[in-house]
């Protein structure tokens, strides 16, 4: 099994540093091979919204920067965890220009919810099992729900948790137990 943490090389916090060395362990204990990518200010364009990943090159991006790397680690891992630093109940701007930048994993049609907004198809029959965590050092409970409240909206077969620091670790643990940390059918 293998998984990938992406990171923000910007927010190497201490609260990051727990949550990083938590989610490796446990992920070691389950006998997963772990890949990490770390995203820094100048590692990534951003989208240029041309769509060539969906018309020049259907699942690739053109632009030749890290995102290729992510992009391949990504449809290859069992499960993916995305440790952002929430800023303003948001991701960190690393990280959201990679969330950004996924658009080639998804197929150029428009499917319609059952609540009437959209969503790209999948492009994949599967995709690794996502699990997005957030992190911060200060922060008030109005940008933490912001940050789940949104973040559900957007990706909502995707797991979404926020990591306060030391007193979590138990309910951390208890939560990837109860996960799945494998491919998923059709779903982003």
């Amino acid at each position: 099994m293998k998984a990938l943490i992406i990171s923000d090389l910007d927010f190497q916090t201490d609260i990051f540093k727990q949550l990083n060395s938590l989610i490796t362990g446990h992920l070691h204990e389950k006998g997963f091979s772990i890949e990490r990518i770390k995203i820094g200010r100048n590692d990534l364009a951003f989208c240029r919204g041309c769509f060539n990943c969906w018309v020049r090159k259907p699942g690739e991006c053109i632009i030749d920067d890290k995102m290729t790397e992510i992009n391949r680690s990504y449809i290859n891992a069992d499960a993916v965890f995305f440790l952002t630093p929430v800023v303003f109940g948001q991701f960190s701007a690393n990280m959201k220009n990679a969330r950004d930048r996924w658009l080639p994993n998804m197929l150029p049609f428009f499917k319609i919810r059952p609540d009437g907004s959209t969503i790209h198809p999948p492009r994949y029959t599967e995709y690794p099992n996502l699990l997005i965590i957030g992190y911060a050092d200060d922060i008030v409970e109005e940008d933490i729900q912001l940050f789940i409240d949104i973040t559900k909206d957007h990706l909502r077969e995707t797991g979404v948790y926020f990591f306060k620091g030391e007193n979590e670790k138990a309910d951390l643990i208890n939560t990837l137990d109860r996960t799945e940390l494998a491919k998923v059918r059709g779903i982003l």
